[in-house]
């Protein structure tokens, strides 16, 4: 069973830096989407937990996938669970 997804994306997508990214409006609260903010990207089937690290003016979101080992990741994935 998959946790919430917060942000609906492709995680195959990459920008030009190779980060992953996703359109603010496929946030489920896009006000929770800010740099540094960690959160279950994806879908139900395929999902992570990513670190924002920018959000573009135009509502593109930038952020990269955290491994299960990274404290914020364990952290999210307990409140979860």
């Amino acid at each position: 069973m998959a946790p919430p997804i917060a942000l609906r994306s492709d995680l195959n997508a990459e920008d030009d830096n190779g980060e992953n990214w996703a359109l603010l409006d496929n946030a489920v609260d896009p006000a929770q989407v800010v740099p540094g903010a960690v959160m279950i990207a994806g879908t139900p089937r395929f999902w992570s937990v990513v670190r924002v690290t920018a959000v573009d003016a135009d509502g593109q979101v930038h952020f990269v996938q955290l491994d299960k080992t990274d404290p914020a990741a364990r952290t999210l994935l307990a409140t979860v669970a």
